[in-house]
Parts: structure tokens; sequence; C-alpha cells
């Protein structure tokens, strides 16, 4: 059996990392043939992210794209490196990432155990495994002292004080067997000798851990004071070799959680968590009192949803088992800033001169009228030259995104190209060899979502295929900003529902998918990017949107025309009779899933912000 467990111990200074196989005794993972790994994650000269000993490296030529202080700003959103704004999430991750891929190479990593100092609230210990999510089938959390006590064989109601060095920081910690538990008596951030000294003397023994050349010098001390100090044989890595030995349902872990990815990132939404798509859940579509659930036979190729109550009727098959399909790593860009220059080649060879001038904000646009309530047109201003190659038959709604502050894309819905002032006209749908073209770009954006970045072109998971350019933007969320508030009609998973969508009733329903494998078989998602299914009983419109937490809706994916127990996708239903269809979403790993809008746009049309108010949603929970 080659499954591995690791222990990921972050620190201030140092991450080390430990791993077991089952029925063999712990070691540590080596990266870079060490076994402490700088906590530092930068962003190289071709703005890729790194970590570990290169990242530390790079600051002493670049300490501006370099973060060394991870570990104390956690509480952060995004963190500032080079000229780019980036998710802490993803920075956190990275470094995650590099102690897992060493340990890879050992076996399948099938559990990953995080620690974290006590006391830390849910948020912050939620950053961190949001981090995680993905790297590991299994992912739930320590807290660090009690992991380092687990060794100690304290015997019942004795109290341990656990001094946890991390650089010139660390905790100091007492730890009491009660009950045959662990738990936490009382933590603070560690003072000085003397005031340690004063602090042991209520306990029955200290334990020195971590990783601080004041290990020596503090254990003398101690013991010079009459208290029996042990310092664990290899400091560095006794957390997380001791977190193996603890299973948090009896160890009364305090604020430490238990996380696997496929729950902690199934859901989002404003009233609190929901699982929605479980994989020992069989779901059916349908509707009326004889609705059938699972191991109803699927629809054929194009089939229509059949009311069940009816013999020989058909609901939506059940959910095809999987897992998250997440993949590691970070999207690649060609970075430049705005009115600079930058090259892109197309799939079909022409070769594009681009330059992004910048983002407008606006409540009203003459084409499409007012923001829907809560949110802001952002119009994107760029100008392009096809500078050789064949004539580009370019769709400027495809190949223009803005990226958000969590690091998710933001497209437009419809046609989103606008002209960009009065008596103007928009760029020609084919730009010969030599021709210059200025377009703006319109997308809805909530006011309470930040944009970071203006990307022309997509990502792809050919490494040979060219990156699409990124420019750094700051457009803050609105002072004040209006909630994008849906029109609820129903909850993911719920037989379908009446709506109505330009003036035509008819019935509707969804389910949200976030364990895909099942259905993308080999597929996989661009680095840093995961996918998500959406099975959908659609009426006669055909526009389905996944939507996040702050109303950012991201159109599906094309390519995935076969998938299992979903057929292609000929066309919308009829007013009675739903279509079953399938649509699958790449997004960001740490985007929020908060539900699934409806929506009829006429081919080609822009968007009327009035009329994305009136699209009906389908919550999470």
């Amino acid at each position: 059996m080659n499954d591995l467990t690791v222990v990921v111990d972050f620190g201030a200074t140092d991450t080390v990392g430990v791993l077991r196989r089952h029925g063999e005794a712990p070691r540590p993972v080596m990266v870079d043939g060490e076994t402490r790994v700088p906590s530092a994650v930068a962003l190289s000269s071709d703005n890729q992210l790194v970590a570990g000993r290169e990242a530390a490296a790079l600051g002493t030529v670049a300490p501006n794209r370099v973060v060394s202080d991870l570990k104390y700003r956690l509480d952060r959103r995004d963190i500032m490196v080079g000229d780019i704004p980036l998710p802490v999430t993803r920075l956190l991750r990275r470094l995650l990432a590099r102690v897992v891929q060493a340990a890879a190479s050992s076996g399948a990593v099938t559990e990953l155990v995080l620690t974290h100092p006590p006391g830390w609230p849910a948020e912050r210990v939620a950053v961190l495994t949001r981090a995680a999510a993905g790297l590991a089938p299994t992912v739930r959390t320590v807290v660090a002292p009690l992991a380092a006590a687990a060794g100690a064989d304290l015997e019942a109601n004795q109290t341990l004080l656990v001094l946890e060095l991390d650089g010139d920081a660390g905790t100091a910690t007492a730890v009491r067997r009660k009950s045959g538990k662990l738990t936490v008596v009382s933590s603070a951030e560690l003072p000085a000798d003397v005031q340690v000294a004063k602090m042991a003397k209520s306990a029955d023994a200290v334990l020195v851990v971590g990783r601080s050349s004041r290990t020596p010098v503090l254990a003398r001390r101690l013991t010079e004071l009459g208290r029996s100090v042990r310092v664990d044989p290899d400091p560095a890595t006794a957390v997380a070799r001791g977190a193996l030995r603890v299973d948090e349902q009896h160890a009364g872990a305090g604020r430490s959680v238990q996380s696997r990815p496929g729950l902690r990132r199934a859901v989002v939404a404003a009233a609190g968590v929901v699982l929605v798509a479980s994989l020992a859940a069989v779901l059916a579509l349908g509707w009326g009192p004889g609705q059938r659930m699972a191991g109803s036979p699927g629809p054929a190729a194009g089939a229509l949803v059949e009311d069940p109550s009816v013999d020989g009727g058909q609901a939506i098959p059940p959910v095809v088992a999987g897992q998250e399909r997440v993949e590691a790593g970070q999207p690649a860009f060609v970075t430049v800033r705005p009115g600079v220059p930058a090259t892109y080649r197309t799939a079909v060879g022409a070769e594009l001169e681009i330059v992004v001038q910048g983002v407008r904000a606006e409540s009203l646009i003459a084409a499409l009228g007012d923001a829907p309530a809560g949110y802001r047109w952002l119009t994107v201003l760029l100008s392009g030259t096809n500078t050789s190659g064949p004539d580009w038959e370019g769709d400027l709604s495809r190949s223009v995104s803005l990226i958000d502050d969590r690091g998710l894309w933001i497209r437009p819905l419809g046609d989103g190209v606008v002209e960009c002032e009065a008596g103007a006209s928009k760029p020609p749908k084919i730009v010969p060899r030599g021709q210059r073209f200025e377009a703006c770009v319109v997308m809805p954006v909530p006011e309470r979502t930040p944009v970071t970045a203006v990307v022309f072109g997509s990502i792809s998971t050919d490494a040979e295929a060219q990156r699409p350019i990124r420019v750094p933007v700051a457009v803050p969320r609105v002072t004040r900003a209006k909630p994008a508030t849906p029109f609820v009609v129903g909850t993911v998973g719920e037989p379908p529902v009446e709506v109505t969508m330009a003036d035509t009733t008819m019935r509707a329903g969804f389910d949200v998918v976030l364990t895909p494998s099942g259905y993308v078989g080999d597929r996989r998602p661009a680095p840093g990017n995961r996918f998500v299914v959406v099975r959908a009983a659609l009426g006669t419109a055909d526009d389905v949107f996944l939507r996040d937490d702050r109303g950012v809706l991201s159109r599906a994916t094309p390519g995935f025309d076969r998938m299992p127990d979903c057929p292609p996708f000929i066309g919308p239903g009829t007013p009675e009779r739903p279509v079953y269809a399938c649509f699958v979403y790449e997004l960001d790993a740490d985007a929020k899933v908060a539900g699934v809008t409806y929506g009829d746009l006429a081919p080609n049309a822009p968007l009327s912000g009035r009329e994305l108010e009136r699209w009906p949603t389908w919550t999470t929970g």
C-alpha cells in the first residue's frame, strides 16, 4: 500500500513536512534535499509563483516580489506581490503544494494534515484549509501544541507547558490531559525567558519544540530553575510527527477543524455552508407526486425529460459518482502594464499587438441601459493591430475578461462589445492583416467585487499555447455597495419549477455537481482552476450561468459535447417538457458557488441590465 498521510507544519520562518506510509514509521519530507522549507512565496521574473528556497533566493534581487511573512498576513484577502495583487490563499497554496508534491514522489497522498497555533479564529483556519483544498482527498487540521503533547505520555490531570519556538517568535501553551483527552488550558505569544520561567512553575513538565536558535539556551535556564524540561530529539519536526498521533475526534482540539475539500469547497451561501452534491446523494429532477428517484433510466441523446408520474416517464439520472477535479499550480500569463503593447498569437496564427488602456466604471450605458441593481458596468478600453498572419475573425466577447480579487474570471454574458463613444463604430468582425481596431467591451460586475486585472486571451492546458495577456488594474468595490440580490425561485437539487422568461412560462430546474470527475473523464482544468458540472432540466431558454456569492455570473466552458449520462445538447425544450442537458464550468480553485442563474440571451445581442434582474436563480441553500 503506497497511500501516504502527510503533515505540513506551516511556520512563520520555515515549513516542515512529515510523511507516513501505512504500517511504517514517519519520516521527514525532503524538499530540495532539506527538511526545512523557507516559508516564502515569490513571483518570478516570468510572473510564475515559486515557493521555498527559490522564493527566498529571489528576495536578495527583487524583495518587493517576495512574501516572507505569509503566516502573519492570512487575515488579508490579497497581498501585493510586485505590482500584482494576489489572493492570500493562492500564495499559501503554492507553499503547501511545494511540500505535498515533494512527498508525492514516495506515493499517493491520500490525507493531508495541517497544523496551526491555538486560538486561531475559525476564519483564519478556513484560509488554511481553502488553500489546501484539492491537494489530497482528505484535509484536516490539528492544533500544534496538542500535536506536540501527543507523544509526551502525559498522565491524567497533569499539565504540560509546550514551548513552540518559531524563529524569534513562538507560543507558550498549557496542555492538560483530562478524561483521556488533551485540551488547551491557556496559550499566549511566547514571552521573555523570565516570564516563561514563571509560567513553568504551574506546569508538571515542560516540552520544547520548534525551530529556533533559542532552544538550548531556554532549555538550560528552565533546567537550572528545577523544572522538568524535555527538548524533543528533533524539535523542528516534533509538531508534524505528533500530528500523526492525534485523532481530533478524541483529543479536544478546540478550534481546529477537520476538513474534506469536497465539503469545504462544495458550498457557500450567505446563510451558511451547505453540501449541495454529496456522493451519497442520489438526486433526480422530476415533478409531480410521482417523482422518481435514483435508478431511473437516463434519457437518450436529446430526449425530453418526461413527467415520471406517467407510465414510461423518465427523470434526470442520478449523479455520477466522482471526485473534485482541481488542478494545482497557477495560471501562466504575459503581464504588462496598462498602455504597453503586448503580442498575442491566436489559434489560427494571426499575431495581434494588443494595448489595454484601462477600465471605466459606469452605472448607465446607452446601448445597455442602467446597470442591474447591485452591479456596475465595467468597460475595458483596448486597441489592437493584426500585425502578421491570416485575417483574424475575432470574438472580443470571448477574448476579453476581467479577474476579481479571488482570481475568478469575469466575462461578458452576451455581446459585450459596444461603441466606445457616441457616433463611433464597433470593430469589424474580421480584422485583416495590417488593420488596427479600437474596442470597448462591457461586463456587469457586482458592486461588492473588486477587480484586479484585465485579460486578453484564454487559459489552455496546452503547454505550447499562447499565454493570455494580463494587465493589472485596480477597480475597488463600491463604497456602501448594494448587494446583487438575485431573483430566487428555488434551490438546486429540487424538482423543476415554473418560471416565466421572455413572456413564456416553462419548467426548469438545476443540480450542481462539485465532484465532477465522473463526467469530465481525463480532462483537466488549467493550473489553479477546477471544474464544476451543472445538470439541467431546460425549458425554452438555454443560457445557464453559475453564480458566486457576490453575484458574478460565469458562463459554461465549450468543448464538452459528450459526457456520461448526459446527452449532447441539441437545443432547449418546450414550455411543457424540459430537455435534459449538462454544462461544465471552469472556475478559479477558490471561487465560491452560490447558485445557478437561468438566462435568455438572443444570439449576438447585448445584455439588458433590467433583463438580468429578472433572470430566475436557484441557490445552493
